[in-house]
């Protein structure tokens, strides 16, 4: 949905690659959706991280079991 609005978007399936990818390039994204859940670190480890890379990166981070959320 998102490329059909016309963003470049950069598919990760795990958010330790996501990680990697941010952090050789973190001028080139302009916003980061992750799950809490996906195998590796989880999502909110690895947007503590980001944002010590980049302070100013937007981050959504989302799951669909709400007892990680309330964490």
């Amino acid at each position: 949905m998102l490329e059909r609005l016309g963003y470049l978007v950069t598919v990760k399936t795990k958010n330790f690659e996501a990680l990697g990818a941010f952090q050789n390039r973190p001028d080139d994204f302009d916003l980061v959706i992750a799950d809490q859940t996906m195998p590796g670190i989880k999502g909110f480890d690895m947007a503590r991280r980001m944002l010590q890379i980049r302070h100013d990166i937007p981050i959504i981070l989302c799951t669909g079991y709400s007892a990680l959320a309330d964490e």
